[in-house]
């Protein structure tokens, strides 16, 4: 537009002689020009730029009536822009900009050696401009569809594996050769995505290729649907991620899906060799049968995952109808939790705990618990990953320690020296800002050291980290002592059992079920008395009879804890439990 105005207010030159002097001032200034323009050519945007900048300049000059010179720096943009076209590979922009600079150095060469009127040469500039225009959104465009294909073809091609689509398509035209009992199979491959973090994608995107060969080479049974993938057939197609999946009939051979199963577990424990590291991972299974959900292949896939998801501990995983069932009721307990006002949903129940052998009271134990309108009173066990999910975990945490805070304070006025302890369920107790509520909470309550006790569980002893140790010290440091709720559910190695910083433990009801196997009971008077010598409590929980409370006493346990020593009890019966209890222990 702007030579097109140019060209209007621009006198046409008809008697326009160039002198050699003049030539070489032209190519001079040419040279200064192109090297200015090259000087941007830092990336593909800043040279776009700077051809879009050097137009403008030559405008101004067509203005100030130095044609000559306008018409060579054109020309010599022109030519970068041409290399350009052509190294960033763009197709047909490219020869559009090679033409059109092909017709403006004929008229460019026409001007000069005839005088050809300047408006012809003008002319041509149009088809350049706007080529120059479409050439940077189409590269652009280019661009975006290079790297969605290249994003599409990451997701398992490099696999050499049929994809999901795939799979439906064989087995909707398996299932109606053969409508006979069939079992769809999903594998999950666990311990690749550490890798990725620690080593990289590449050793990782070469671990899943290994780890695919492997599964494959288990998958030779004819019974197993064939999945065409291009010239060849394949049975193990790729979901996507870290997830695989193949059918298997059931016709000939009832238990097919568990032995395959099994061999494909097994495969997959072996090291691998990736470059010069040996890496280890492991698979998880889950399996539903090809008749539920009306044979549907998306719904029996989404069953697959469901059963994974529900049994995270498992290595096999049945999917059950129950299953589904639970996942509606979740979801609509997680409804109820978006609108719902902790303060007055939630209560707060209270267990003792009895010391030993003085049987004097050791601490109350805060329990929540969920008045569900239609499900009856709801443990914290069967709501509380539903409050994770909800995002309200820190709030009612924040609501639990107020409450144990206004108890103990109670307590204190009605002179009955009991400590309180909470199960903060765990990692909200290591979160920013934690620290400075419950200092908040003590000094609001007047609370002094050792009256409220906090706890988390040991699953969190392997994601325990010296950020979280530290927080743990900051704690004890305020007043609060801190133990750790259901040890022995989860593996913990001698030396972190030893450097354990903490007032007290709480063994998990597992380490106390009768029948105990042999010698068990020994293995745990020695580790009791280990943390004893360490000055760490230790706490028998879950006792629900009287064969459990003779080996809680046989362990020299600190305190016991359980429903056949006292139940839980909501905050009215607390205080008059509590009157009684010490009417009967004075007497």
């Amino acid at each position: 537009m702007f030579v097109l105005i140019s060209t209007w207010l621009a006198p046409t030159f008809s008697n326009v002689n160039l002198g050699l002097v003049s030539l070489l001032e032209a190519m001079l200034l040419g040279g200064i020009g192109t090297a200015g323009i090259m000087l941007t050519i830092v990336a593909k945007e800043a040279l776009l730029k700077g051809l879009h900048a050097a137009l403008c300049s030559i405008t101004l000059l067509l203005l100030s009536l130095n044609i000559p010179l306008a018409i060579y720096l054109l020309a010599i943009v022109f030519a970068v822009y041409f290399i350009y076209s052509l190294s960033f590979s763009s197709p047909w922009p490219a020869r559009l900009i090679a033409i059109c600079t092909c017709i403006y150095a004929v008229l460019l060469c026409g001007y000069l050696l005839a005088q050809w009127p300047i408006t012809l040469t003008a002319i041509a500039l149009f088809p350049i401009y706007f080529g120059l225009m479409y050439t940077l959104s189409d590269d652009s465009n280019i661009t975006q569809l290079n790297d969605s294909e290249q994003e599409k073809g990451n997701l398992g091609s490099d696999l050499g594996l049929p994809d999901r689509a795939s799979l439906r398509q064989s087995y909707e035209t398996q299932r109606k050769l053969d409508p006979g009992p069939a079992i769809l199979v999903v594998i999950f491959l666990e311990g690749v995505e550490q890798i990725n973090r620690q080593l990289g994608r590449e050793f990782g995107d070469n671990l899943l290729s290994e780890s695919a060969n492997r599964i494959k080479q288990q998958l030779h049974s004819n019974d197993i649907f064939p999945i065409p993938n291009g010239n060849s057939v394949s049975r193990l197609a790729h979901l996507g991620g870290l997830h695989f999946a193949f059918v298997c009939r059931l016709a000939r051979y009832e238990h097919l899906h568990e032995q395959l199963i099994d061999d494909i577990l097994q495969c997959t424990l072996q090291p691998f060799f990736v470059g010069s590291c040996t890496l280890e991972i492991s698979a998880r299974a889950s399996y539903v049968h090809c008749d539920e959900e009306l044979g549907q292949f998306d719904s029996l896939i989404a069953c697959a995952y469901l059963a994974l998801d529900k049994m995270p501990g498992s290595s096999i995983c049945a999917y059950q109808q129950s299953m589904q069932i639970s996942q509606i009721d979740q979801q609509m307990r997680l409804r109820e939790l978006a609108d719902i006002a902790i303060n007055e949903a939630f209560e707060v129940y209270f267990q003792p705990a009895f010391n030993h052998p003085s049987g004097e009271i050791a601490y109350l134990e805060l329990l929540l618990r969920w008045p569900h309108p239609k499900h009856g009173l709801l443990n914290a066990d069967q709501f509380i990953d539903d409050v994770r999910l909800a995002g309200l975990a820190m709030s009612v945490a924040h609501f639990v320690i107020e409450r144990a805070a206004e108890i103990a304070m109670a307590l204190k006025m009605e002179d009955i020296q009991v400590p309180l302890t909470v199960n903060v369920f765990g990692p909200e107790m290591f979160r920013d800002g934690f620290l400075d509520f419950m200092e908040h909470v003590l000094l609001e309550h007047y609370l002094q050291a050792g009256e409220i006790y906090l706890e988390y569980p040991s699953a969190l002893l392997e994601h325990m980290d010296k950020k979280s140790q530290s927080r743990i010290e900051e704690l004890r440091q305020l007043g609060v002592d801190v133990g750790i709720d259901k040890f022995g559910e989860y593996p913990i190695t001698f030396n972190r059992l030893a450097n354990l910083q903490i007032d007290y433990i709480k063994l998990s009801p597992i380490l106390t079920q009768l029948p105990q196997p042999q010698g068990c009971d020994k293995v745990l008077i020695d580790m009791i008395a280990m943390q004893q010598l360490r000055g760490v409590k230790v706490i028998c929980k879950g006792v629900e009879s009287e064969q459990q409370l003779v080996l809680a006493k046989k362990l020299n346990c600190d305190a016991i804890q359980g429903h056949h020593l006292a139940s839980p009890m909501n905050t009215k019966n607390l205080m008059s439990w509590l009157h009684q209890w010490h009417l009967q222990r004075n007497r």
